[in-house]
């Protein structure tokens, strides 16, 4: 079966100033590829739901930080059940994912396919993020609903290889297959990541 893995369906209509990466796995078709819509939290604050969400997508430690002083619940999400951490994570902002982390964002919480702050994070070259991560309890095995990929499928078919041995050494299952039965080496192989391949042959 092709099928792609667009992470970047975070980024967006809504969101097209910032830069993002996607991650394919057997590249032709492009799959959930819907935009980040307006935050659902309730909270008083003085800043739009939707600047919020862009702050965390962008890095903005400052507005981050203020919208949670003046209300905001850290574990906000939007319509699609995407977190600030996810958002944060996504493009490795690693200090606004510990100060995230700090005031209670819990790194386990799913979107609306069972996708993790973890696996945002593994798609990109952001090794101190994923590390930030797994510290603060990310678990490395969670599957998402669609395809069953694990956050190392997601940094082998991204060919990031630091961030793969950052996840073994934390205890990610490099012999988990996906719902084709297809697990991180083929992933590597089939993205043309050679280098991610020969470190996941040796480590099976």
């Amino acid at each position: 079966m092709n099928k792609s893995l667009f992470i970047s369906a975070l980024t967006l209509m809504v969101f097209v100033a910032f830069a993002c990466h996607t991650t394919t796995k057997k590249a032709e078709s492009s799959k959930n590829n819907d935009a980040v819509p307006a935050a659902t939290n309730k909270a008083q604050t003085t800043f739009n739901q939707n600047q919020i969400m862009q702050a965390a997508l962008a890095g903005k430690h400052n507005i981050v930080e203020d919208a949670l002083h003046n209300g905001l619940d850290v574990n906000a999400t939007d319509t699609n059940k995407r977190t600030l951490l996810m958002l944060a994570a996504f493009n490795g902002h690693t200090h606004l994912v510990e100060m995230l982390v700090a005031k209670g964002a819990d790194v386990n919480l799913r979107d609306t396919i069972d996708r993790t702050a973890l696996m945002f994070a593994s798609t990109g070259p952001f090794a101190p993020t994923v590390l930030a991560l797994l510290q603060a309890g990310a678990q490395p095995n969670l599957t998402d609903a669609q395809e069953n990929w694990t956050a190392a499928m997601m940094a082998a078919a991204e060919g990031q290889l630091e961030v793969l041995k950052i996840l073994v050494a934390n205890g990610a299952d490099l012999n988990m297959v996906d719902i084709d039965g297809e697990s991180s080496l083929d992933f590597a192989k089939a993205n043309g990541h050679s280098h991610v391949a020969d470190y996941i042959a040796s480590r099976m």
